[in-house]
């Protein structure tokens, strides 16, 4: 009796097994990218006190997607940022959410990155940013994806931003 149920439940195991491989092949894996152009619209600074120019800030950015990839996602989509900054002259960690709203249809991305401020030669701060994305959230014709990606950008204006991504959509 104990070996029928060892092969039952070995049995049940290989078609669980099975079942899953099947399903994780019908995934589809898509290439996307695209560009952000922002602009801050709430930012609230709180200096820390332990060395001169170390910051922390809370900001909210707003602007447009535009679709850059042969699969397109979200073209035109409003495209939302918010984020804490851990800086020290302009220069520390980013971490935060970036939203694309389109139709109904939304993509949440938790991102951790860096921004990094150089002066140019005429004394100007040079703000880039970069780091790394993933899919917590997706609605609509995105229901239940995932997948990662980089993001990189640079400040246009003081208020003004724009940032690139690339990455996979898994669905």
């Amino acid at each position: 009796m104990r070996t029928t149920w060892i092969k039952g439940i070995m049995a049940l195991a290989a078609v669980m097994g099975a079942v899953a491989f099947v399903a994780e092949a019908q995934a589809q894996v898509n290439a996307i990218s695209g560009k952000s152009k922002l602009t801050i619209t709430k930012r609230e600074v709180v200096p820390a006190g332990d060395v001169e120019g170390h910051i922390l800030m809370l900001g909210e950015s707003n602007g447009t997607n535009a679709n850059t990839g042969k699969w397109v996602i979200m073209d035109g989509a409003k495209a939302r940022g918010v984020a804490i900054y851990d800086l020290t002259k302009g220069n520390g960690s980013q971490n935060g959410y970036f939203i694309l709203s389109k139709d109904g249809n939304e993509n949440v991305v938790k991102i951790t990155g860096a921004i990094k401020t150089v002066l140019s030669p005429e004394g100007k701060p040079l703000t880039t940013l970069s780091g790394d994305w993933r899919f917590v959230k997706c609605t609509g014709l995105y229901e239940g994806c995932t997948g990662q990606g980089t993001y990189q950008g640079a400040f246009t204006a003081e208020n003004e931003y724009l940032v690139e991504f690339k990455g996979i959509l898994v669905q």
